[in-house]
Formats: C-alpha cells, structure tokens, sequence
C-alpha cells in the first residue's frame, strides 16, 4: 500500500463516528454468528455424511481435516490479503466464495473424496472470512479489545450452538442432504447483509490516547527492546503458549465434530438426536466460557490459556473410560470450558500485541488453530480404527504434554 493510499485511508477513518464503528463491529458479529451456523453444519455433516458413503474412519478424518490443512496457511494470507484490499472486499468474496460451495454439497455425484476436497476449501474462504472479522472488530475499538474479540468469539461458539441439532432434525424428518439449503439460505442473507451495510474503511496508523493505553498493557514483556521487534515478539513466551494453546483448542474441537458423533451413536441406546444434544451443551458452554474470559483484565489471559488446556485434558478422562450420558454431559461441558478459555486468552495475547496489521495478526492465531483442525481429525481418524475411544485417549495424551510445555513456558516469562 503506498503511502498516498495510506494518507487517504486515514481521512477515511477520521471520518468515522463512533455509532459508525459500533454498528459495523454489530454487522461482524451478525456475519460471524450466521456464518458459524452454517460452517457447523457442514464441518459436522461432512465426516457424518462421508460415514454413511461408506468412508472408513480414516476418511471421515480427513473429511474433517482437510479443512484445517488448508487453514493452517490461508488465514495467514487472508489476514494480509484483508489488511491489503479492504474489510468489505473480503468479506464479500469469503461470503460469496462459499455459497457456490455450498451448491455442490447436496449433488448426487458427491463422494467422500469429494466431501474432503470441498472441505479444504472451505478452508481456504474461512481462511479470510475470520482474521477479517477479528482485525474489524478490534482496530475499531482499540480501548477495548478483550471486550470485542471476546464478542467476536462469543458471535462464532453461539452459531454453533444450534448447528448439531438442526442437522440431526432435518436429517431426521428431511432427508440427509436437507440441512445444507438451510446453510445456503443463511448464507445468502450474510451476503446482504455484508454488502448492504459494511462499508470501505481504513484506520489511522496514528493511536489515540485509548490505543496507545491498550498497546502499553496489551503485551507484558517489560523489554522496550523486545516489544519494539516484530520478530521477537512472535517469538516471546506468552506467544508461543498462545500458540501451544490454540493447537490444543482445533485438535480437540475438530476431534469432537469429526469423530464424536459416530462414536455416540454406535453407543448403546444413542442416535442423532443423542450426539446433536452433547454437542449443543458443548456449544453453549463455550459460549459462557467465552463471554467470561472476556470479561478478565489482560494480565489474566495467561492463567486463562493454563486452565483451558487443563480444563480440556480432563475432559478426555469420562469419554474415553465411561459411556453414561451423565459423564458424557460432564465431559462436554468441561471441555467447553477449556476451549473458551484457551481460545480467548490466546487470541487477546497475539491480536492485541500491536495496533497495526491487525489481519495479519489475527491470521496468526487461526492458523495455529488450523494446525490443530488437521491434526486432531487426521490422527483421531487413524487411531478410531483400533477402536472408536482411542482419540480420547490420544487427545487426552496431547494435551497433558500441553500443559506441561504452557506451564514452564508461562513461568519463563514471568522469570523474564
């Protein structure tokens, strides 16, 4: 971007008043909650779906996983793509991208290899729907970032919330296919709703008082040295926890929605309406979760990383060893729980570390989430082959690693 380019973005943004910004951040977090509906949808129908083709566990893994193979790098690049062209623009191609997506999931011809590949596309759109709606938010309100990521986060875990059981239901009473014209109807009105009421914007690189307040909390390395360095700062220790942490947070999220589901419902006296109910309780604990950890003072966030990636390693215990509904209702909640906090924590850390390239940033923590997003379904495929509990096991093992790696980490910036 030249700077001519940057000079007239800042009168731009200057021109903003602060009802303009709110009702914009409120488009972000409509999009995000209507977006996330139906991206669980179909991230649950996939593997499910791909299930009833006949895919092997394996398969159904990487129906799910394909997604976060490609969302390890594309909110990477979406994220500069968005800081480059503009909120709106991507925005809009995300939106519109993934409706013509949506189109193919209900042909005739598709099989689980094609259930896979649309998957990983999805990954590619998501890639830039995401760190845009997070950079949005944020550079719009720089006093108060935990309180409008933690928004951001609460929109997308509440779009959720209803995703399992309106696929259970229409794949119940409509057939298997129906609950994709339901995402696509949504996804239509997301369109409108982004190209009607968002507007081209971009932000003065100068702070205000409120930004320059944010930015001298936002990140606690007492170094001037090291905070002044891009570099050093992606490498610091509360990062890197961060990082550590949101791994963690995708493994366990795409090994419940892949995998969970099957695992239900070849229980005992469970079908679709069993796993649609866990699923939901999961959602709305982590809704809580979130709008809790939004709510701490940024010296917190860290603590807040430590208990979410314990919280989820506990909840691995009454999955793998116990089938009851009530542990499994117990299990969902705990697990809830981690993935709000871990989650958060670790996204206020990295976006609010620096007032500039706010998409670039937020492309960073999902990528690290991608890299969970594959390998959570992919390993928790392999080893569903040896028997439908292991994943648990396994995620259980990963994620006591995990703490051990945030803990010490943690400790060394203190000792800093």
């Amino acid at each position: 971007m030249t700077a001519g380019t940057q000079a007239q973005g800042r009168t731009q943004a200057e021109c903003l008043s602060e009802p303009q910004k709110r009702r914009v951040r409120i488009i972000g977090y409509s999009a995000t909650f209507l977006s996330t509906f139906s991206l669980g949808i179909t991230e649950i129908f996939a593997s499910w779906y791909a299930g009833i083709l006949g895919a092997t566990p394996f398969e159904m893994g990487w129906a799910m996983g394909s997604f976060g193979i490609v969302y390890m790098f594309s909110p990477a690049i979406g994220g500069k793509l968005s800081d480059r062209i503009g909120r709106r623009k991507s925005l809009m191609i995300a939106t519109g991208a993934y409706i013509c997506l949506l189109l193919l999931y209900p042909q005739p011809f598709i099989a689980p290899l094609h259930l896979i590949l649309i998957r990983a596309l999805e990954g590619l759109f998501f890639g830039l729907f995401n760190p845009t709606v997070e950079a949005m938010v944020a550079e719009l309100c720089p006093g108060s970032q935990a309180a409008v990521l933690g928004n951001f986060s609460t929109s997308w875990s509440a779009g959720m919330i209803m995703s399992p059981f309106v696929l259970a239901y229409m794949a119940t009473n409509f057939g298997n296919v129906s609950s994709i014209y339901i995402a696509l109807g949504i996804e239509i009105i997301t369109l409108g709703l982004i190209g009607f009421a968002v507007k081209d914007y971009q932000l003065a690189k100068t702070a205000d008082v409120a930004t320059t307040e944010s930015k001298s909390s936002s990140y606690p390395e007492p170094k001037p040295s090291i905070v002044g360095e891009h570099k050093s700062l992606k490498t610091s220790t509360r990062f890197v926890a961060s990082y550590l942490s949101l791994a963690l947070f995708g493994f366990v999220s795409t090994v419940i929605l892949s995998l969970f589901p099957t695992y239900v419902q070849g229980l005992p006296g469970y079908g679709a309406q069993t796993f649609g109910n866990l699923l939901v309780v999961w959602n709305v604990t982590r809704t809580f979760a979130f709008l809790a950890c939004s709510k701490f003072p940024h010296k917190w966030m860290g603590s807040a990383i430590m208990s979410g990636t314990i919280f989820i390693t506990a909840s691995m215990f009454p999955i793998f060893l116990l089938t009851d509904l009530q542990s499994l209702m117990v299990a969902m909640v705990l697990c809830g729980i981690g993935a709000g906090f871990s989650y958060l924590g670790a996204l206020y850390i990295i976006v609010s570390a620096s007032d500039e390239e706010k998409g670039a940033h937020a492309g960073l923590v999902e990528s690290l989430a991608g890299v969970g997003f594959f390998a959570g379904p992919i390993a928790g495929g392999w080893v569903a082959g040896f028997g439908l509990n292991l994943p648990y096991l396994l995620t259980l093992i990963y994620g006591a690693i995990t703490v051990i790696l945030v803990a010490v980490t943690l400790r060394a910036s203190k000792t800093r």
